[in-house]
């Protein structure tokens, strides 16, 4: 984390590659606490990207049944596996899921399509599939010997960047989840680290613009119109009102245009629901560390803190 601390630039490109300098020798001494984890892998969908991983708890622990967590990865719209390598070895995003695997949730990382391939709202479909397939499909893919009976009506939805955008998507935009789905009376929490709220200040000059365009189907207009914040504005607030409990995570030294997108959610919730949302600033960290810093022992005080929130949410 004193790695970290030193970075000036807070822009996601340019503290990419320090991050993962910095935390990929951790994760490599951590390889064989994190692959004690059992996980096994299944295909949810039609293509190679629908494909997901599971990762068991080694023990019961207190609950009767375990609440199931899925982990959206981000990647930009354009990037982003399951499992990355080389640099990792093959440790990222297994570090996520064996960390709150140890901390008694049975957890799911799914892979979903990217640009160029496809186009909004593809992704969060993926996501939906995902979840869709899991609870079909639980004796199969949620009970291993020794691990803990699932808790289908106690799913949680966790996305980070680009991840959490889709998983915006998928519970706020009733063209994906309609309003009376019964998949939704299963989800009891979203957890949205550091997405892209608000693009509403793009401008086709940014260096993202182009993926951002071509995901949301051609324009700048449209990139502006299809944000997460967009959506959530447009419900009723009777609707807003029955969804998930949500709760925000973003780093200490995200970019000031993430950040100031987080504030104006923030605000929009408290406008529209009159919930206080929690959030979580998790100290020292940039957009990339948060998530590459699990399961390694160090800047691990945000994920706790999330731990705790979720335990009492999914205990009620």
């Amino acid at each position: 984390m004193d790695i970290i601390a030193q970075f000036q630039d807070k822009e996601i490109a340019k503290v990419i590659d320090p991050t993962v300098a910095a935390f990929a020798p951790l994760l490599k001494k951590k390889k064989t606490f994190i692959q004690e984890i059992p996980t096994k892998s299944f295909k949810y969908g039609n293509t190679d990207r629908h494909q997901l991983d599971v990762y068991y708890p080694l023990e019961q622990g207190s609950r009767k049944k375990t609440p199931i967590l899925f982990f959206i990865y981000g990647g930009g719209f354009n990037t982003g596996e399951r499992s990355i390598s080389p640099k990792t070895f093959g440790l990222v995003y297994a570090c996520v899921g064996a960390f709150y695997a140890r901390r008694g949730y049975i957890v799911v990382v799914p892979d979903y399509r990217l640009v160029p391939h496809i186009t909004y709202p593809a992704p969060a479909e993926d996501v939906r599939d995902a979840v869709r397939w899991v609870v079909a499909h639980a004796d199969e893919c949620l009970v291993s010997p020794g691990s803990p009976s699932p808790d289908l009506e106690k799913i949680a939805l966790m996305g980070h960047s680009a991840g959490a955008a889709h998983v915006a998507t998928m519970v706020w935009d009733t063209n994906v989840l309609a309003e009376d789905d019964e998949l939704r009376k299963r989800i009891v929490a979203t957890i949205l680290e550091s997405p892209p709220y608000d693009l509403s200040m793009m401008t086709v000059d940014w260096p993202t613009a182009p993926i951002h365009i071509h995901y949301y189907g051609g324009t700048i207009e449209l990139v502006h119109a299809n944000a997460p914040m967009l959506f959530y504005r447009k419900l009723s607030k009777s609707f807003a009102e029955t969804l998930p409990k949500i709760l925000m995570v973003e780093g200490e030294n995200e970019p000031d245009w993430l950040l100031d997108a987080g504030v104006s959610f923030h605000k929009e919730v408290k406008d529209k629901t009159g919930e206080d949302v929690k959030k979580i600033v998790a100290k020292g960290h940039n957009h990339i560390s948060l998530n590459w810093a699990l399961s390694t022992g160090v800047g691990e005080d945000w994920a706790e803190e999330l731990v705790e929130w979720l335990d009492k949410l999914v205990a009620q």
